[in-house]
């Protein structure tokens, strides 16, 4: 069996030796900034419009998606303000920044015109429901939503929630709190734990006159990472056909970069602003094609290929191993707090290869 230095060092080294080779391309900057369009909302559920006095959320549309996460996020902030100034804290920044990388690269467009949908004249559009990405993202972000619904996060509120179901595929999703929870009992009580435990702390001191809660850092970060898991393990296997409308070198890229994401929770990676900008910068900015390799595309940064090959030998460690090596690199996880500080330092060594290259 590897242990965890073994792990460690093999991935460091690999992860470095990609990272560090030459690049034909342009590399990209770090953007620190918000998703689009996240300044024209408010993230107050009275922002949707209200109908037969139901709050009515079209979960297909761009927009309303991102108003789920800015609402959520503006919701939590105050359980988080030890782990960051300003509000970066909040360990849902790396759902909300992911989910406008998938918009900014077109993932969320119809497969067969990646100009349709996503894209509405530069103002924010639909989400194809053919779309792997569009699919898997709406079971992140709903049940996310419907959680802290039944939590009572949004106690408060003056209307109830309605989803507008998409007539096709309708099978293939769920659009209330009753139909997710019978459906998909465990997953929904993974993400209704994570808002109850938010819900569960109190204030223990002051920062700036600012009320500080009890919130346990690793606690928190676990049960979002474990309820982004949760909604992935239903989506992956349900949603397979909908990825045939996309190239297979999209779909490949999908899985290894899904499974990856999992080395990264089981690490309790820190989701907060900062860290989560630095980690997309690597996520290549256009869909795949089958009718290229984009470890020597042009277009690709230095950063864009590492992340592409690196998800892919891990991914591809993976399956050779027959999933053991996902299930020793979660023991090693579990054994101490320092073999998930040993961990991250891996993963923060990847993404502080200099950009310039």
């Amino acid at each position: 069996m590897w242990t965890m230095l073994g792990i460690s060092t093999f991935l460091f080294l690999s992860c470095f030796s990609v990272g560090f080779a030459q690049n034909p391309g342009t590399a990209p900057v770090v953007d620190e900034g918000y998703p689009p369009f996240w300044d024209q909302i408010n993230g107050d559920i009275a922002e949707y419009p209200v109908k037969n006095g139901k709050s009515v959320i079209n979960v297909w549309n761009y927009l309303d998606r991102l108003k789920i996460y800015k609402i959520l996020i503006t919701e939590t902030n105050k359980y988080f303000v030890q782990f960051g100034k300003n509000n970066t804290g909040n360990v849902l920044w790396a759902l909300a920044l992911f989910y406008g990388k998938l918009y900014e690269t077109a993932r969320f467009s119809e497969p067969t015109n990646t100009f349709v949908c996503a894209y509405e004249a530069g103002s924010p559009g639909c989400i194809s429901i053919n779309s792997g990405w569009g699919g898997i993202s709406f079971y992140v972000v709903t049940m996310n939503f419907l959680g802290a619904v039944e939590a009572g996060l949004f106690k408060d509120a003056p209307h109830e929630v309605e989803l507008v179901a998409a007539e096709e595929h309708r099978s293939e999703f769920c659009y209330s709190i009753e139909e997710c929870r019978a459906l998909y009992p465990q997953a929904m009580d993974v993400a209704t734990r994570f808002y109850k435990y938010l819900l569960s702390r109190k204030p223990s001191s002051f920062l700036s006159d600012v009320p500080v809660y009890d919130t346990d850092e690793d606690t928190a970060i676990t049960y979002m990472w474990e309820a982004h898991q949760a909604a992935l393990d239903v989506s992956r296997p349900k949603l397979s056909y909908i990825w045939q409308y996309s190239s297979k070198a999209e779909r490949d890229f999908a899985n290894d970069f899904l499974t990856a994401i999992q080395f990264c929770e089981a690490a309790v990676y820190r989701p907060y602003f900062k860290s989560s900008s630095e980690f997309l910068v690597g996520y290549p900015h256009r869909l795949l094609t089958d009718q290229e390799n984009p470890i020597i595309a042009k277009d690709f940064s230095a950063r864009e290929k590492a992340q592409l090959s690196t998800v892919k030998l891990i991914s591809n460690m993976n399956k050779v191993t027959g999933g053991q090596f996902l299930t020793v690199w979660k023991k090693a996880m579990n054994t101490s707090k320092v073999s998930q500080a040993l961990a991250r330092m891996f993963i923060n060594g990847l993404l502080l290869i200099p950009i310039s290259l």
